[in-house]
């Protein structure tokens, strides 16, 4: 069994976190949550993760937002030191958001709208949260749109933005289908794969 520490910047993504470990089919367990509250800590703190990883595995996930031109540089700026076996660290391209538009075909049952609104490539979309928003105006629930969009322009969610993201995540997110939408996020899941790999090569 794995035991892996998670790091991310809030609750919607430690509950993508939570099932990328279900992919391994009980072979990773969290051993430890750091909600960081947004990516500043993560920043401040990458390079005492990486060398805690020489003792433990470690899964943090950051969001790109629009700070870099791709992954790899925040990557390669935040990461001073060589990278841990044992450490795996991804970058949500641009936002967390894009993983859950991956799945379009469930999001699109769970905003209520046509799955053709649903962007075919939700890792170029600049800003995935505002684009669930747009989205989110065009749904026929009444409680997905008093939910999810904000209530005046002092808001930048909706008051039940958060709950009702987890929810899909919990109970009907598929993460198969998403990862062929997201290379992103598909590279996040193979990246444990390959931890997962090595670590049952090695168990006797």
């Amino acid at each position: 069994m794995i035991y892996c520490t998670s790091v991310y910047e809030d609750e919607i993504t430690h509950q993508v976190i939570l099932k990328i470990y279900e992919l391994s089919q009980g072979c990773i367990s969290e051993s430890k949550a750091i909600h960081c509250n947004g990516k500043g800590k993560i920043k401040k703190q990458i390079n005492a993760y990486n060398n805690a990883a020489q003792y433990g595995y470690y899964f943090v996930i950051a969001d790109l937002d629009d700070d870099y031109e791709c992954a790899a540089l925040l990557v390669k700026d935040w990461l001073s030191n060589t990278r841990s076996d044992q450490l795996s660290f991804r970058v949500a391209v641009h936002e967390i958001e894009s993983w859950l538009l991956a799945d379009r075909e469930n999001f699109a049952a769970f905003l209520s709208i046509s799955q053709a609104l649903i962007p075919l490539e939700p890792d170029k979309e600049k800003d995935p949260k505002n684009t669930i928003i747009s989205l989110a105006k065009k749904s026929r629930k009444r409680e997905i749109r008093e939910a999810i969009v904000p209530v005046d322009s002092y808001a930048s969610i909706g008051p039940g933005y958060n709950y009702q993201l987890k929810d899909f995540i919990q109970n009907l997110w598929n993460i198969e289908s998403a990862r062929k939408n997201s290379p992103s996020l598909n590279s996040a899941i193979e990246s444990l794969e390959k931890i997962v790999y090595k670590f049952r090569s090695r168990t006797p």
